[in-house]
């Protein structure tokens, strides 16, 4: 849906100018900086980022040639080039373009951004991180032997997985190429010298890359930096991505059906090929990784380990495809691999420590049911496969963090699909490891920098101690809540259902975020996917906010009825309500002259009041924001318990009673008007009138009435406009000091 921008200018007294203008709401992040360039300002609308940018509606831009048109907008020099590598249509209809950022023809790393495009064909928001100001050498001194021979080093594992003849043979098979290997192949990329997350220009230096898997329980795999000239490892992050360890009794599922492969005369082995995904379980019989699949013989299995984790892996496919739409983890029928039953002694589970798979230990004790295979676990893993092929979440700090917990929340929502309810516990079934309802109970923060906020190096950067800050906000948007956070903020959360949460984590992960995203990112990734499944005003989109302000990563700003007071600015100025926006109600507020401009927006009205001053010279801008109807669709739920069918869209009609609570200065009927409208005043006493229609452009197009009256009370006006164009109009009534603009549509 077009997200109109119309400019009304409002002349208030001989000295203000204020312009009213209709456009898309930017998600403003106080934690990051706006883009500082005059190039920018002419496609964005106010409250943009260096992160994050809304585009104005009355610029067309073009998503395959936008770095190209406007590089100057985004600080790109003659040597940044950026790469389109992957391009996504979601089930919404809206697409979604990645770039990768090249300096000089090579690669920067967490140089990424996405432009998203709505179902029309219309560029409206980019996000993601530019390294902008890079002056590196990019010429290297190693070769590619010299750096691996170094990050080999480094690794100092006892066996390698391309060492291992049965792994190599499955991976050939899995891609269907016999030259296929684990053996590290090099990449030269500009990457940081600080692992830290602060990006900086002057951090970055080039380097040789390698992913190193190993077969070595011991060491986890890597992603190995060389610095090319120096010879230094400069830079590791793990791509094997494990849960914590744990113990405790473990239970089943009760009697369940499994697919298998038969094999005559042999028998059923554990291969699920009755679907588009194959699915695998190997039986590790308590070591590392091994091609051998189970096998029974006349298919009713009597191993309880064998049949959980075939189960299990089904469940999570069925999970992903039903609800998600989402074939395998890499969204392209790639096999589903799990390693059961392995490393006894041992209490772990992991994504990538076998490659594009995923490994089960077999717990402390020789008991079946001591794996870490429950269907939350399984679903863990392999939402770490989904995340490495979406987003690909740097496992480290915070980024790290938000990996975790995105393997968290859809390892909950596997076993809600599965098992027909929620515990909000990661692996309750053998003993639970962490609570979305109470992290701390686990040793994990429930409030951004906040108590038990992890900020040593261990657990490359805390990545399983500070996922409980994103898991607590899913379980209040989920299921809602009130309280207080660490820094004595009040929230109140009213849950939206597990049902629609897990939809809007879904689509922030899969179409929003990027290899760097923080924190704040996730925030204003869950703020965008929840526009565009419910709708801008929904109460689904306020909920994420309040959610948000509720683990403490930003404020909520989008209250229904906002009066503003004070003085502004002492710097730029945005200012939002989701209904309505009232300045100088029972207060002064006043706007200075500064070289800033201060933006006040809502839905519905944006009233000021006569204690409002807009003093000469300053730069003040308010708009109203209209509200896009929902373009959400019900999910195939063809699978899973009674308690996950029967979902349905909201309504488009998005309202509530609180926004009638300010009493409107006109009112119109009808609207849309076809060629005559009726306009309704109620006057307190004698006021001068003024009414004005305006195109979207903010140009004046007549002056309806400009007259004093005489009489209080009731007053309707009538006029006819069959002599304009259809089109949306702007109609500016003011009257006793106060404006009120509001859209028409022209039939």
């Amino acid at each position: 849906m077009k997200r109109l921008l119309e400019l009304i200018k409002l002349k208030l007294s001989p000295h203000c100018i204020i312009i009213i203008a209709i456009m898309a709401t930017g998600f403003v992040q106080a934690q990051t900086n706006r883009i500082h360039t005059t190039a920018i300002d002419a496609i964005a609308k106010p409250g943009h980022t260096e992160n994050w940018v809304d585009f104005r509606d009355d610029v067309s831009l073009n998503a395959l040639t936008l770095f190209v048109q406007h590089a100057a907008a985004f600080n790109l020099g003659a040597n940044d080039k950026m790469k389109l590598v992957k391009t996504e249509t979601d089930e919404l209809g809206f697409t979604h373009n990645r770039y990768q950022q090249f300096y000089k023809n090579v690669k920067v790393m967490y140089g990424e951004y996405i432009i998203h495009s709505n179902p029309q064909g219309e560029v409206q928001t980019a996000n993601g991180r530019l390294l902008t100001g890079l002056n590196t050498n990019t010429t290297a001194s190693l070769n590619e032997t010299e750096a691996l021979q170094l990050s080999l080093q480094f690794m100092n594992a006892k066996k390698y997985l391309w060492e291992n003849t049965e792994i190599e043979s499955a991976l050939k098979v899995e891609k269907n190429d016999e030259r296929a290997t684990y053996y590290p192949k090099g990449e030269l990329a500009l990457v940081p010298a600080a692992n830290n997350g602060s990006f900086l220009a002057s951090d970055y230096r080039l380097a040789w890359t390698f992913k190193i898997y190993t077969d070595d329980h011991d060491v986890i795999a890597k992603l190995v930096c060389v610095d090319a000239n120096t010879g230094a490892i400069i830079h590791s992050n793990a791509i094997a991505m494990e849960c914590s360890a744990g113990s405790g009794a473990s239970a089943f599922n009760g009697s369940v059906t499994v697919n298998t492969r038969y094999s005559f005369p042999i028998g059923y082995y554990s291969h699920n090929d009755c679907q588009t995904t194959d699915l695998y379980v190997y039986n590790c019989n308590g070591g590392g990784a091994a091609n051998n699949l189970y096998l029974d013989g006349d298919n009713t299995w009597t191993n309880a380990s064998a049949v959980q984790a075939q189960w299990g892996i089904a469940m999570v496919n069925n999970y992903f495809t039903g609800e998600h739409g989402r074939n395998s983890w890499d969204g392209n029928y790639g096999n589903m691999i799990a390693y059961n039953n392995a490393y006894a002694g041992s209490n772990n589970a992991c994504w990538g420590c076998t490659g594009n798979s995923t490994i089960y230990y077999a717990g402390s004790t020789a008991a079946a049911t001591d794996d870490w295979n429950t269907n939350d676990i399984m679903g863990h893993e392999f939402a770490h496969g989904v995340t490495q092929a979406t987003a690909g979440l740097v496992y480290s700090y915070e980024s790290g963090a938000l990996n975790e917990s995105f393997s968290d929340i859809f390892g909950e929502m596997v076993e809600s699909w599965s098992e027909g309810n929620c515990d909000y516990l990661v692996g309750a079934d053998r003993g639970a490891i962490r609570s979305f309802t109470n992290p701390n109970s686990y040793s994990q923060p429930d409030t951004y920098l906040g108590t038990l906020w992890y900020t040593g190096t261990g657990d490359n950067g805390g990545v399983h101690y500070n996922s409980g800050v994103q898991n607590r906000f899913f379980h209040l948007l989920s299921e809602g809540g009130s309280g207080t956070t660490d820094f004595g903020v009040a929230y109140n959360v009213s849950g939206i259902s597990r049902f629609k949460a897990r939809q809007i984590m879904y689509r922030a992960l899969a179409f929003y975020l990027t290899s760097s995203s923080q924190y704040i990112d996730a925030r204003a990734a869950s703020l965008h996917a929840a526009w565009d499944l419910y709708g801008q005003c929904s109460n689904e989109i306020i909920q994420v906010g309040n959610a948000w302000q509720a683990v403490g990563v930003e404020s909520q700003s989008w209250q229904f009825n906002k009066n503003v007071c004070g003085i502004y600015p002492a710097s730029g100025t945005f200012i939002q309500a989701i209904s309505i926006l009232r300045a100088a109600d029972g207060c002064a507020t006043t706007i200075t002259p500064s070289a800033s401009t201060v933006y006040f927006t809502a839905r519905d009205n944006v009233y000021l009041k006569p204690g409002f001053i807009a003093q000469a010279g300053s730069n003040f801008v308010a708009y109203l924001e209209p509200c896009s109807s929902t373009m959400w669709k019900a999910a195939n739920t063809d699978a899973g318990s009674d308690a996950e069918k029967g979902l349905v869209p909201i309504s488009e009609n998005n309202t509530d009673t609180r926004i009638q609570s300010e009493k409107a200065l006109y009112t119109i009927a009808p609207n849309p008007i076809t060629n005559e409208f009726t306009l309704t005043l109620d006057l307190t006493d004698d006021a001068l009138v003024e009414i004005t229609l305006y195109n979207i452009l903010g140009n004046t197009l007549e002056v309806l009435q400009h007259e004093q009256q005489t009489q209080t009370g009731n007053h309707q006006l009538h006029f006819n406009i069959g002599h304009l164009s259809q089109g949306v109009y702007m109609l500016d009534v003011k009257t006793n000091g106060q404006s009120m603009v509001q859209k028409i549509t022209k039939l």
